[in-house]
């Protein structure tokens, strides 16, 4: 039977190798984006605090920000609880446009089925930070556009981002997802997660000792070895290590790469789709006075603990303002808590917790702070770091090891003296 699952394992990993490497290579120059991102342009991101001294109000930032750039169009900010961290402002000037619908982390557009999370003001969206999703206006978030960060005790923009991502992550994101290939690369990175599940199970029937004698040889590298045996041991001892994170890899990446697989979470969970609720309408017309600083306020005294907090510029002149936080629940912070308040009061209308959404939307969400080691914070980005980098030796050992089964032994050339007794 292990000569049936060698086969299997070896086939397919022969199929996938090249493209898992790429994708391995990739995955580790993505797990940090954020980090990376944040110390090559601090300036972006921190400023001196002066003592005594409170930030300006939102509605002045946006006001100055208009006033320096005519065709700029507020869509909304987001504010620290550090006080020493910049606002960020959302904008959209007059040649751009809103980021078209939202797209899945392997490529393509995003599994959703009918009913899923539409529309304004839904039960809790995703922060969905740090690696450009190019997602359109959705519930409690403003439009994506560009980014302005400005220094909330002086209104100065200290920085501009008009690209989500550098262009080094952009490159590294569309190789990881796509190939660099479109719709052709993005068929092969799906077709390469569904076939390391395989490998991976596969490759733990092979790994799986006959007896206890030898599980002592399967966990550990014996480095004072030959070339060929610890070729070996780092193939199925490295692999043994990682098979559980790399399943939970490649199971995460094939929910985001089909929508049968997303139907299918839904349907062992035995739950539908979250569907989106209208956004409340404030009491009076605003015209362009936005009550900004009031609804931050309310958001603030609503979710204390908050990171963040979101404040979206409303679509219409009767709508209300969206203030937004990070869910509270254990290992979702991920996913938003969002706020409904009237756009000149303050007041707040209606509120749509993450909580509410449906198992399998919230089990659908989990699938990229899973696949990308954001779901723990720095710890999993590290593991999930270690975990890749092992992963790269994967095709070269499994190759090597390929190759040393195949070749066969070199018989030597002469003749074989017999000796003859007298």
């Amino acid at each position: 039977m292990k000569v049936f699952f060698r086969r299997i394992h070896l086939y397919l990993a022969l199929a996938a190798g090249l493209v898992f490497f790429v994708q391995c290579l990739t995955g580790t120059v993505l797990v940090f984006e954020e980090e990376i991102t944040h110390a090559l342009y601090p300036a972006r991101y921190s400023v001196a605090v002066p003592a005594g001294q409170p930030r300006l109000a939102l509605a002045q930032l946006a006001s100055q920000f208009e006033q320096a750039n005519p065709a700029a169009k507020v869509l909304g900010f987001k504010v620290y609880a550090d006080l020493a961290r910049t606002v960020e402002l959302s904008y959209r000037d007059g040649k751009s446009r809103p980021d078209g619908p939202p797209r899945g982390e392997m490529g393509g557009r995003e599994p959703r089925p009918r009913g899923q999370e539409g529309g304004e003001g839904g039960g809790g969206g995703e922060r969905g930070e740090g690696r450009g999703e190019g997602r359109g206006p959705q519930k409690g978030r403003p439009e994506r556009g560009s980014t302005a960060f400005v220094n909330p005790y002086t209104a100065q923009v200290v920085g501009l981002q008009k690209e989500k991502q550098l262009p080094v992550f952009k490159f590294a994101e569309d190789l990881h997802r796509r190939l660099l290939a479109g719709e052709v690369g993005k068929t092969l990175t799906g077709l390469s997660a569904l076939f390391i599940l395989v490998i991976t199970a596969t490759g733990i029937v092979l790994w799986w000792p006959k007896t206890r004698a030898l599980l002592t040889g399967r966990l550990r590298i014996k480095w004072g070895a030959s070339g060929k045996r610890i070729t070996h041991d780092l193939h199925i001892v490295l692999g043994f290590y990682c098979s559980l994170f790399l399943f939970g890899l490649a199971f995460t990446g094939v929910i985001m790469s089909y929508r049968w697989a997303t139907e299918s979470l839904f349907w062992l969970t035995d739950s539908r789709p979250t569907v989106g609720l209208p956004t409340p309408r404030s009491a009076a017309e605003g015209g362009s006075i936005v009550a900004y600083d009031a609804a931050l306020r309310t958001g603030q005294a609503t979710y204390p603990t908050a990171d963040f907090w979101r404040i979206g510029a409303p679509k219409d002149p009767a709508a209300a303002v969206a203030v937004s936080a990070p869910s509270t629940l254990p290992l979702r912070s991920l996913g938003l808590d969002t706020l409904f308040v009237d756009r000149t009061t303050g007041a707040v209308l209606a509120q749509h917790l993450y909580s509410w959404q449906t198992a399998g939307a919230q089990l659908r969400r989990l699938t990229k702070p899973l696949h990308t080691g954001e779901i723990g914070g720095i710890w999993t980005k590290i593991l999930a770091l270690v975990v890749t980098l092992c992963s790269l030796t994967f095709p070269v050992t499994g190759v090597l090891m390929w190759l040393n089964r195949t070749r066969k032994p070199k018989r030597k050339s002469g003749r074989v003296a017999v000796a003859v007794g007298n």
